[in-house]
């Protein structure tokens, strides 16, 4: 059937215009990775034309969408053995040749040689490499009636190492085009092709012996061609300019140490000009803090003989110190529907879903006395909600227009965006001030320099920093620090045993944190939120790189 149709196409041959007599392919892959392509077309003008013209694809989509392209040096073109005029141009991913004098016409036989140089063309699959490359492209406008094919390996290949795979025929035919070895060489012929038929060959042998491009230069290969891979370079970028003139605090300056708490500042709210964050240490430190002024007692429960109190019952007290909106939102919280005691377990599975309101008194405080430039909850929120959207978009992008990388590079961007969130919220110099305060306190607490207060401002002065070191996670030092300065537990705290040592107590204050914590954070299940292409091996005719067509002109 095959020789028939050649004989078809052979016959057919004088009622076209022109035909190729000939078309020679030559694929030199060198050791340096790259496959040097020759092509010798012996055209046969049947009436006046210019030349030909030679179409090379370049530029294609992968299946993961990524864009690939060949990088191709034009090393010669002759017509009959004479350097002739060529216009070079590139539409739509096709690097296209007009070879002719566009002054003078041609009649007859003419020999076009165009050779060039092609690197990407190689790609490697585990320990093999494979040259995926359509020989003769199937867009041709002429019929062929003789080509010959021929694939020179890298010397030292020997022929058991090699696996190759030849079709012809139109876009996506799997006829066979036989392939023969013979001293480092492959080979392969056949006659009478049709306009839109071409050759394709897959060949695989061990990568040894070539050198393929680096990691390095494969990704600015990749760069170069899929520009939106530089969306999450430019999200950092962007990124970073941005937090620099909209998110950087001024410089803190020299942090001296402070013996006092700043004023009009509460121990929850020094907690988050520290981090810019409402976390549970800040609610256990408030909790401590509306004690200290006399507004909650805490008394623990023992049920058991364990070495911790099973529980603390929390008793609301009355007391004229002035509290700051997240002490007065805390004590609501605590005590809401008019209860006098409450147990820290009853806090389970409920007060979960105070901490947002009170986590947002904190920031509006702070931000309303000057000390942010904005609220840093909602600017936390701002370029985090950002950032989810780039990663939606990147995977919806990702699964409808069936490109990975893009979706990839999407996300990533909004995974940029979204990493800057908690750097974002910015202060203002009045807040730099206030924060400069805040961090001397916390120095003076660290260092715990206690051994000159005098006996009797010890017990004061121990209670008053107290719910500050909870706030900075320094419960241990500064209790530590007044072992035999303190000999009582303060008024507001009731435990087991009558006699009292700071460090002990200490211990108590951080499992009374952990249970606030936890009992804080506890919600029920239903709840949501929280806190805070090769050929594989094989192929078809025209599936491969390279190729493409003709015609004359």
């Amino acid at each position: 059937m095959k020789k028939i149709l050649s004989l078809v196409v052979l016959f057919a041959l004088p009622g076209f215009g022109e035909w190729i007599q000939n078309y020679r392919v030559d694929l030199a892959i060198e050791k340096a990775g790259y496959v040097t392509v020759t092509e010798e077309i012996d055209v046969f003008f049947d009436v006046s034309r210019h030349g030909i013209y030679r179409k090379v694809p370049y530029s294609y989509r992968l299946p993961t969408g990524e864009r690939y392209k060949l990088r191709i040096s034009l090393q010669e073109v002759l017509a009959d053995g004479k350097a002739v005029p060529v216009l070079r141009t590139r539409e739509g991913g096709d690097l296209v040749l007009r070879i002719g004098d566009p002054d003078s016409l041609v009649q007859g036989q003419v020999t076009y040689t165009i050779r060039y140089r092609v690197a990407r063309a190689l790609r490697a699959y585990g320990e093999e490499v494979e040259l995926y490359w359509n020989a003769i492209g199937t867009e041709w406008e002429l019929p062929i009636a003789d080509a010959q094919v021929n694939v020179t390996l890298p010397q030292g290949v020997a022929g058991e190492g090699v696996r190759a795979v030849g079709y012809q025929g139109r876009l996506g035919g799997r006829s066979p085009f036989e392939l023969s070895w013979s001293e480092g060489k492959l080979t392969g012929k056949a006659d009478g092709l049709a306009p839109g038929e071409g050759i394709t060959l897959a060949v695989r042998f061990p990568k040894a012996y070539v050198s393929l491009p680096g990691p390095w230069q494969g990704f600015l290969w990749f760069l170069e061609d899929n520009a939106y891979a530089g969306i999450p370079i430019l999200a950092l970028l962007g990124m970073t300019v941005l937090w620099w003139f909209k998110g950087r605090d001024p410089k803190k300056g020299t942090i001296a140490p402070a013996f006092a708490p700043p004023k009009g500042i509460g121990p929850a709210e020094a907690g988050v000009l520290v981090d810019d964050r409402f976390d549970p240490r800040d609610l256990s430190a408030g909790l401590v803090g509306l004690a200290t002024k006399g507004h909650l007692g805490i008394q623990e429960i023992w049920e058991g003989e364990g070495k911790e109190p099973d529980d603390f019952l929390l008793l609301r007290r009355q007391s004229r110190e002035a509290l700051t909106r997240f002490e007065e939102g805390l004590l609501e919280a605590l005590f809401e529907g008019g209860v006098k005691e409450r147990r820290l377990s009853e806090l389970k599975y409920k007060f979960y879903e105070k901490l947002p309101g009170l986590g947002a008194r904190v920031y509006m405080e702070l931000t309303d006395k000057g000390y942010y430039v904005a609220n840093p909850s909602r600017v936390r929120s701002l370029y985090l909600g950002l950032g989810v959207g780039g990663l939606l978009l990147g995977v919806l992008v990702g699964v409808l227009v069936r490109s990975v990388y893009l979706g990839a590079a999407l996300a990533a961007g909004g995974a940029t965006v979204a990493l800057f969130s908690p750097i974002m919220p910015k202060k203002t110099g009045q807040g730099i001030k206030a924060l400069r305060e805040v961090l001397g306190l916390e120095e003076y607490i660290r260092r715990a320099e206690v051994g000159r207060i005098e006996l009797a401002a010890a017990e004061r002065h121990f209670e008053e920093l107290l719910p500050y070191a909870m706030a900075f996670g320094l419960v241990e030092a500064w209790t530590q620090a007044f072992r035999g300065l303190v000999r009582k537990p303060p008024d507001w705290y009731q435990g087991r045993f009558p006699t009292f040592a700071p460090h002990r107590f200490g211990w108590r204050l951080a499992y009374l944190h952990r249970l606030a914590r936890d009992s804080a954070l506890a919600k029920p299940r239903s709840a949501k939120g929280g806190w805070g292409g090769g050929s594989g091996f094989g192929g078809f005719s025209g599936g491969g790189m390279g190729g493409g067509g003709g015609g004359s002109w």
